[in-house]
C-alpha cells in the first residue's frame, strides 16, 4: 500500500530556507549584552551556547528560560529583533540555493507550502518583504500565533487546521534544529526532514526525530 500523498511542506525559516549565516546567534549576543550588561561578562559563554543549543524555539521562550522573568525576556526579546533587522539590513537576506525551485516543484504538484519560525511575525514579514516570498508561500505560522512555539506541535497544528489537513501523514516538516524535529514527532508527522544547512548536525537531527537528514533544501524533491 503506498504512503499518502503529502499536501503541506511546513518549512523553517532561518537556516533551512533563508541563509542564516551566524545572524542570529550574532543577534543573541547583542540582545543579552544590552538587556543583561551587568551579567553577561559572566554568563555570556553559557547564554550563547543555550541558544545554539536551543535554535529553532520560540525566541521569547528561550529569553524567559535563560533570564527567569518574562519582563526582562521580553527586553531582550526586543533587543534581539533590532539587532537581528540590522544585521539583515547591512548583510543583506537570501534563500538557501535551491529554495526558489522546491517552491515551484511543490506548486506545480498542488501542495501548499507554509513556514513556521521562532521569530516574531514583526521580524517574519519584514524577512518575507525583503525575499519577495510573499506571493510564493501560502502560509506563514509565528509561535504566538499557534500557542506555543516548537517543540510544541502547535504551529504544525495551526497550519493543518488552516489547510483542513486531517492526518498528520499528509504533512512534510523540513528544519535545521532538533527544535523543528521534536515538534514534527510531538505533530505525528512521518515525514520529518533534517537539513544540514543550518544550526544541529546529522546526529542531532537523527536524535531528535528525523526521518531523513539531507545536505539542504535543494535535495528535497527526491523525498517528495
Amino acid at each position: 500500500m503506498s504512503a499518502p500523498a503529502i499536501r503541506l511542506v511546513a518549512f523553517d525559516v532561518a537556516g533551512t530556507t533563508v541563509n542564516d549565516d551566524g545572524l542570529v546567534v550574532a543577534a543573541f549576543k547583542v540582545a543579552f549584552e544590552k538587556s543583561q550588561p551587568e551579567l553577561w561578562p559572566e554568563k555570556g559563554a553559557i547564554w550563547t551556547q543555550y541558544a545554539i543549543d536551543t535554535m529553532g524555539q520560540s525566541k521569547i521562550h528561550v529569553f524567559t528560560e535563560l533570564l527567569g522573568d518574562i519582563e526582562k525576556a521580553r527586553a531582550a526579546n526586543v533587543a534581539f529583533e533590532e539587532a537581528y533587522m540590522n544585521e539583515v539590513a547591512e548583510q543583506g537576506i537570501s534563500p538557501i540555493a535551491g529554495t526558489l525551485e522546491i517552491f515551484a516543484h511543490l506548486r506545480e504538484r498542488g501542495i501548499a507550502i507554509a513556514l513556521t519560525t521562532g521569530f516574531s511575525r514583526s521580524t517574519l514579514d519584514p524577512m518575507l518583504f525583503e525575499l519577495g516570498w510573499l506571493g510564493l508561500i501560502d502560509a506563514s505560522v509565528t509561535p504566538e500565533e499557534a500557542g506555543r512555539g516548537r517543540p510544541h506541535p502547535d504551529m504544525l497544528n495551526f497550519l493543518a487546521n488552516k489547510f483542513n489537513i486531517q492526518s498528520p501523514e499528509l504533512v512534510m516538516v523540513v528544519g535545521d534544529t532538533a527544535a523543528d524535529m521534536q515538534s514534527g514527532v510531538a505533530f505525528g508527522a512521518t515525514n520529518i526532514v533534517g537539513v544540514l544547512s543550518g544550526a544541529h548536525d546529522q546526529e542531532t537531527l537523527h536524535d531528535a526525530g528525523a526521518t531523513s537528514v539531507i545536505n539542504s533544501i535543494a535535495d528535497l524533491s527526491s523525498l517528495i
